[in-house]
């Protein structure tokens, strides 16, 4: 049974316009023909890894959407061929939605253990184990701060790499409703077969300072994990 965290918090203020050395940095990494995981950077902690039957993915995952990211993110997308009005309408809706909060989207999961030989997967996982959720966040040793939160996405399949398709600039586009807006149920829907099952939940959490030693609390139903992270740069 393995568990996917996937936690995107905006760490510092949406400003009212993209940095511009970090748009361009994020143009550079389209045109050195790397993905676009590369603008993640240092806004992006690996917590935990799940063998897929031919290898090792990096499911457990940190990733701060700064206002560095958001630049580098869009930049990319620039580069990629998104028209220039697209690229500023998208930055516009993340600052009417982000600026002045500190937001986070966290996804959790619960995944089968995949069969080394046969590729089959086993019914290991505990999807139950998901339906309490609490989570909390301080800077280290210091006092804890419950994070509020509320779900936008609960997907549950028979396989593992149904759950795991979306990644979390796929999740951030639909919630921001960009480039196009998403149909009622992209976001929101609620399928009950198999034991993968994937939730992603938008919450408001604690400011931290830039390099910030910090925890992070995440109380399932069945277990508790606390997660040091440091607070990304950029």
């Amino acid at each position: 049974m393995t568990p996917l965290f996937c936690f995107l918090a905006l760490s510092r203020d949406i400003v009212s316009e993209p940095i511009v050395a970090e748009l361009q940095e994020g143009k550079r990494i389209f045109q050195r023909g790397k993905g676009i995981d590369r603008t993640e950077k240092d806004a992006r902690i690996v917590i935990g890894k799940w063998f897929d039957g031919e290898r090792l993915q990096s499911v457990e995952e940190a990733v701060f959407i700064t206002p560095g990211l958001l630049s580098r993110w869009l930049g990319y997308q620039s580069s990629a061929g998104t028209p220039k009005e697209d690229i500023t309408a998208a930055w516009s809706k993340c600052y009417s939605q982000f600026s002045n909060k500190r937001m986070a989207l966290i996804r959790l999961a619960r995944l089968c253990t995949v069969d080394i030989q046969e590729g089959d997967t086993d019914n290991s996982a505990n999807p139950a184990g998901l339906d309490e959720i609490k989570i909390q966040m301080r800077q280290s040793s210091k006092e804890w701060n419950p994070v509020s939160f509320r779900t936008v996405q609960d997907i549950q399949q028979r396989r593992p790499e149904e759950v795991l398709k979306e990644t979390w600039d796929e999740i951030l586009a639909k919630f921001t409703a960009w480039p196009s807006k998403p149909t009622p149920n992209d976001l929101t829907p609620e399928i009950r077969w198999g034991k993968n099952r994937r939730v992603t939940l938008i919450a408001e959490v604690t400011k931290f300072e830039p390099g910030t030693k910090c925890d992070l609390m995440i109380i399932e139903k069945d277990r508790t994990r606390i997660i040091p992270f440091v607070y990304p740069k950029s």
